[in-house]
């Protein structure tokens, strides 16, 4: 007797199928360079650096739980045994692991979101909600880096349903699950802490169910918490032997948070997640999520609020700071998924005309904007950035030993690889913002006095800017332009579309349909009676 194949599972192998090619196309783009200046200095580097010995990643602004999976990686041999002293040369393999590792990990939240649906609702909810985390922009786009944002999406969404099974049958390795599904997922990104109250909610409704389940709920708690507590040690175990440190360095990240980033658009920050969401996730799956959390209050409110309260605690709480990112949202996308999916079911089930290919429909509007975004920024990446176009150009024009001055929006190998040529760089550190508050006209006559001669400008830089009014680097760019008897352009935009107006989001995702290729406009000035 053979075994029956549900229905529903060569629809989900195509779409973890296409998941999975979606964010390998292009996975090694722009290296041995790393252009995104987190993914540059963040969780690639510790795990390297902590091939010399030691475990503790003496870095608490971002949790060490993926760092701790490249380090195993790599421990395994699988960028090559003596990566560490290979890193600094070229960072090319230990980078190429932690993106294929992150891919999949974002590959597996497809599955994860089935999974989600399926018990929330039924498994064509799963099927459709898969569907969008499968083509999202933001989730493709992320699961391309190594970076901890599409990772958390993966325990992320085994706490929903862990959450959800702790609330109907609340047997302790539900409460388990929860727990230590929300510990992996704090210790991967720490603002996924916000679940919690979801894992408060399960007990909360089970009690609200039944009086009677009171010491039983507390008990899961306790049990959960435990569970919480051992995951989240276990994966940044030096949070806890060294509180002072980690505290000090939290601290820090939460002063910046509490200030706006030079240059970001003046609005506040629960509208800025809105809109995200309409190019992160997409209109169509955002209205309909908004959908589903009416669906599901009208059928069931208590697994609404399961599904809902993170979501929306976590946009409550990030649109309240200062600073914003897109990607900074990208937790609560599993949830907006299977919301997303219960509404397509729902409309199904009313207009009740031929199900699977009215399901189809549905599940293609909801995903045609992710593919869209997703397929041209996998095609821009597969271009050489403006940033490698502009090196390329340099080591063939401008002389080694010339004086240069590089502003700090390219990674700190950039002009480093190729020993035979050295060039005389002006002292520009980071941080971004720190370089254009420092700016003045004065500048430019000093680089002409001292032999500083091509001086390098990205728009990533000069964007942020000229973006927040700062007079003095208006004036400085007003300088140098005046200064300047020849300037080298390398643009990223087609020929004939207007320039994108500097954004966080957009200047590093290469997301508007004027990219033609990655990376920002770059001015190459060569200033005038200089030698």
């Amino acid at each position: 007797m053979t075994a029956r194949v549900r229905p529903e599972w060569p629809a989900l192998a195509g779409l973890l199928a296409l998941a999975l090619a979606l964010r390998l196309w292009n996975i090694d783009h722009n290296l041995p360079f790393v252009y995104n200046a987190d993914e540059e200095l963040h969780f690639v580097p510790k795990a390297v650096d902590m091939l010399g010995g030691s475990l503790n990643p003496g870095y608490f602004e971002n949790p060490p739980a993926l760092t701790y999976l490249l380090l195993v990686l790599y421990r395994l041999g699988l960028a090559g045994g003596d990566l560490r002293d290979r890193f600094a040369e070229d960072p090319r393999s230990a980078f190429l692991v932690a993106r294929v590792a992150v891919a999949l990990i974002g590959t597996l939240v497809v599955a994860l979101v089935y999974w989600a649906g399926a018990r929330f609702a039924d498994r064509r909810a799963g099927i459709v909600g898969a569907a969008v985390m499968a083509v999202a922009f933001l989730p493709v786009f992320y699961s391309k880096h190594a970076l901890n944002d599409a990772v958390t999406m993966a325990p992320v969404t085994v706490g929903l349903v862990g959450c959800l099974l702790a609330y109907r049958r609340g047997r302790p390795l539900d409460w388990t699950l929860a727990g230590a599904a929300i510990g992996v997922a704090t210790a991967t990104k720490y603002t996924a802490g916000a679940m919690l109250v979801t894992l408060l909610a399960a007990a909360a409704l089970r009690v609200r169910d039944d009086r009677g389940q009171l010491k039983a709920a507390l008990v899961g708690l306790v049990v959960a918490g435990a569970a919480f507590v051992a995951a989240f040690a276990i994966l940044n175990p030096f949070a806890i032997l060294h509180p002072g440190e980690a505290r000090s360095q939290l601290s820090g990240q939460s002063a910046q948070a509490a200030t706006a980033k030079l240059g970001q658009k003046d609005e506040p920050g629960w509208w800025y997640y809105l809109t995200s969401l309409t190019w992160g996730l997409g209109w169509a799956p955002l209205v309909a999520a908004i959908a589903g959390a009416v669906v599901m209050l009208r059928r069931d409110w208590r697994l609404a609020v399961l599904l809902i309260a993170f979501p929306l605690v976590l946009w409550l709480y990030m649109g309240g700071q200062a600073r914003h990112f897109g990607r900074w949202l990208m937790p609560i996308y599993p949830a907006l998924c299977v919301l997303a999916g219960i509404a397509a079911v729902a409309l199904v089930d009313r207009v009740r005309w031929r199900p699977a290919v009215l399901t189809g429909l549905l599940a293609v509007v909801l995903c045609v904007q992710g593919v869209a975004a997703s397929v041209h920024v996998d095609r821009v990446l597969g271009r050489e950035d403006t940033r490698t176009l502009a090196r390329a150009w340099i080591e063939s024009h401008i002389p080694a030993g010339a004086g240069i001055v590089v502003e700090p929006f390219v990674p700190g190998n950039w002009l480093e690889l190729d020993a035979t040529r050295s060039y005389r760089r002006y002292p520009v550190r980071r941080p971004f913002q720190a370089y254009e508050k420092r700016l003045r006209p004065r500048m430019v006559r000093e680089y002409v006095r001292d032999g500083y001669c091509w001086v390098i400008v990205g728009s990533h830089q000069k964007g942020r800017g000229l973006a927040a009014g700062l007079g003095n680097a208006r004036r400085y760019y007003r300088a140098l332009d005046r200064a300047s008897d020849d300037v080298v352009v390398f643009s990223p935009y087609r020929e004939g579309a207007d320039p994108v107006d500097f954004s966080y989001d957009f200047s590093f995702n290469s997301l508007p349909r004027a990219f033609e290729r990655p990376g920002p406009v770059i001015e190459i000035h060569h200033l005038r009676g200089c030698r």
